[in-house]
């Protein structure tokens, strides 16, 4: 699954989403059944999270991404993107030209200088395969944790769910500050205290709000649980960028238990996230 979903590099006897991204306007690449329904999730993830998660993001996340690993080397010399190189890119993240033709087994991004980023939903379709490809197997009882997202199926020897630790959004001690009792269902975090820089004391993580095209900072973390491993995914980047109401609707209609912690250590949760609460 890394292979086909890399973005970065191209590997032998394969075409991956970076053979895509590479043929951004010239032609459309035959790809596997796992990259053509990964795409087709996150085109669903995008309409039901009003666009908020966006695999078309690439052009605006690559220039963060170049800026963030700039500034974390070189923390004095940090600084933000103009606004004309981000209007700019935000030209090429328009999911309708994103062509999927399911019958020729091809994907296509219709505009030189598109690319796909599908950090916010391969993680989470990655699991879900992994799970699905388990139950076929036989297995009944499963856990795969890839770092901030859980997918618990069965449950443990001697009890009826799986304890799942919430981390700590500031980092050290406690490690976790929150125990959730589930089972037959995911556990995912979006957070911005691993991968961030600083600007003029400000905070910038590594989920970009498409609406402002700047890192969301309305949250240190949010968490979602979900009985579906990629939904979780996409709901918990949605999550963190929205307001609190808008994301709250969001949840609800999705069928997703949500816990949010505000920047100021409050923290605001669904009733059905207060059951699962182990502590």
């Amino acid at each position: 699954m890394h292979r086909y979903y890399d973005i970065f590099n191209a590997y032998d006897g394969i075409n991956n989403l970076y053979t895509v991204n590479a043929n951004a306007g010239i032609a459309p690449v035959a790809v596997s059944q796992d990259i053509i329904d990964l795409i087709l999730a996150a085109r669903d993830a995008y309409e039901i999270t009003g666009g908020m998660t966006n695999i078309a993001m690439g052009p605006i996340l690559r220039i963060w991404h170049e800026y963030r690993s700039h500034g974390m080397a070189n923390p004095e010399y940090a600084t933000l993107p103009c606004a004309e190189r981000l209007k700019e890119a935000a030209q090429f993240m328009d999911m309708r030209h994103v062509i999927i033709d399911e019958q020729e087994g091809t994907v296509f991004l219709e505009l030189p200088g598109m690319c796909l980023d599908v950090g916010s939903v391969a993680k989470g379709f990655a699991a879900y395969l992994a799970m699905e490809a388990g139950a076929e197997a036989g297995m009944e009882t499963m856990l795969i944790s890839a770092g901030g997202h859980v997918v618990a199926m069965g449950y443990p020897p001697g009890r009826g769910f799986w304890n799942i630790g919430v981390a700590n959004p500031d980092g050290g001690e406690p490690s976790h500050v929150d125990t959730l009792r589930t089972t037959n269902r995911t556990v995912s975090t979006s957070s911005g205290n691993l991968r961030y820089f600083t600007v003029d004391g400000q905070s910038l993580g590594h989920i970009v709000d498409p609406t402002t095209l700047h890192p969301a900072g309305g949250f240190k973390q949010v968490v979602v649980v979900h009985p579906v491993s990629w939904m979780a995914d996409v709901l918990s980047t949605a999550l963190f960028i929205l307001p609190l109401d808008e994301g709250r609707d969001i949840a609800e209609r999705a069928g997703a238990e949500a816990l949010w912690i505000d920047m100021n250590d409050e923290w605001t949760y669904t009733d059905g996230y207060e059951a699962l609460r182990g502590n």
